[in-house]
């Protein structure tokens, strides 16, 4: 930086002008320029005479046009009428505004314009309100630009005025973002928007998630214990252990009087494309639900909510978290009931209103069911997809090969129409267990969603 502010001096000046020292002030953006030279005469007239050698350099500087590319205004120099004080105090930052201290008598303002309007344009001067009885006394200086206020306080700090000495220091700004303003000055309107908001990000990020442990739970995607060897495993634990004759369902069956024709009637209509529900009826240890495990376990895509755990729950929001613990619905936030009512409260004492974002233990089963119902709907469009690019893939082999075959050079080719219908064993089912014989708190919204 010495280099740089060498080269934009001028070499040829009167009064044996020489350079004998450079500082430069990297965070003011400047450097102060120490110079001897000759004069004849008293002290008044050695300063008469600098100055004009600091006035010759600056028109020169002006006439070169030395400025940076990012910076509209030319280079100065000024002269230096204190005891520039050089430091490096971290937070001491250079900002618009310089305040000025008074050793002495107070200055005026037109006083202090005389002394700081050559430095830059000005953009206000701040004194010091008589009630305040703080010494030493001060005024603020505010310069339109940063680089007026950095002038003044590296040229005029410890500059006498009279008999008052001025202290200059840069005055930290607060720098006030309008759009948090407004925000903080309308809170009738951001509080609302800010809570909807919050909530609309968390359900935009955790239900796609939980939408994704949901379908992982119908399908067993990461389910280890659906690899065939594992599950071999698993069932030759098992009949070791308990020592029954799995021989045969049939032998199974034949315990139960009749179970056997129930068993094959609800396979053929869960067979069946879904349109309704089933209602499987009977007196207590009647094999009601071996009955439906056997009828089902051909499913590929089988849900199981448990009526009797639930309801073996204490309050509703563990039945709550229950049923999304059985559906894979996850994560849940039992804090964000809470947190929902309490913003919903504060709206209420801010604006009057509610704002309508509380949360409760129903409608979180509500919003549990509706993503069960959205990840079915998607599961048997995606194999609806499979099978119908199956299809394509046979009708383009078949018409290749009538193509090869024509015998009069001349074939239609046939494009088979998308399926409707999955296969029995991919048509999902959802097992309501123990549901007709235990009171739930939320049995009306399943027997809704179920219908729906």
């Amino acid at each position: 930086m010495k280099k740089k502010v060498a080269n934009l001096l001028p070499t040829m000046l009167p009064n044996q002008f020489a350079v004998s020292e450079i500082e430069p002030h990297k965070r003011d953006g400047g450097s102060i320029v120490y110079f001897t030279f000759s004069a004849a005469g008293t002290q008044d007239d050695a300063k008469q005479v600098a100055e004009r050698l600091v006035r010759a350099v600056d028109a020169e500087l002006a006439v070169g046009g030395h400025r940076k590319w990012y910076d509209f205004e030319p280079a100065r120099s000024l002269p230096v009428r204190g005891v520039p004080f050089s430091e490096d105090i971290v937070r001491m930052l250079p900002s618009k505004k310089i305040k000025v201290e008074f050793v002495g008598p107070d200055l005026t303002v037109e006083q202090l314009y005389r002394e700081f309007r050559e430095f830059g344009r000005i953009l206000d001067i701040e004194m010091q309100p008589t009630s305040n009885k703080d010494t030493p006394r001060w005024a603020v200086v505010h310069y339109t630009k940063l680089r007026g206020a950095t002038r003044a306080r590296n040229c005029a700090h410890g500059d006498v005025v009279g008999s008052t000495r001025l202290l200059l220091s840069y005055v930290r700004e607060s720098h006030t973002n309008v759009v948090i303003q407004w925000f903080k000055d309308h809170t009738k309107f951001t509080i609302p928007l800010a809570a909807a908001a919050l909530i609309a990000v968390i359900y935009a990020i955790f239900d796609p998630i939980r939408e994704f442990f949901v379908e992982n739970k119908i399908t067993h995607r990461f389910d280890l214990s659906q690899l065939p060897i594992l599950g071999n495993m698993r069932k030759a634990a098992m009949r070791s252990l308990l020592r029954r004759d799995t021989s045969s369902t049939s032998d199974e069956m034949s315990a139960w009087t009749g179970l056997f024709d129930q068993k094959e009637r609800l396979v053929s209509i869960l067979n069946e494309p879904p349109e309704s529900f089933v209602v499987v009826t009977g007196p207590h240890g009647s094999g009601k639900t071996k009955l439906v495990e056997l009828a089902t376990q051909e499913k590929k895509y089988r849900v199981v909510i448990d009526a009797n755990n639930l309801a073996s729950q204490h309050s509703e929001l563990e039945q709550m978290t229950l049923l999304a613990r059985q559906l894979g619905w996850w994560p849940v936030f039992n804090s964000i009931i809470g947190i929902t009512n309490t913003i919903d409260l504060m709206v209420t004492a801010t604006t009057g209103s509610k704002a309508g974002i509380s949360a409760t233990p129903e409608s979180q089963v509500r919003r549990i069911l509706e993503c069960l119902a959205l990840v079915l709907t998607k599961i048997r469009h995606s194999r609806l997809d499979v099978l119908h690019a199956d299809e394509q893939r046979k009708h383009k082999v078949r018409n290749t090969h009538a193509l090869q075959h024509a015998s009069d050079g001349s074939a239609v080719a046939s494009f088979g129409s998308s399926p409707r219908t999955l296969a029995p064993d991919e048509i999902p089912v959802i097992v309501l267990e123990n549901f007709m014989d235990k009171d739930l708190a939320f049995s009306k919204i399943i027997i809704e969603w179920a219908a729906s």
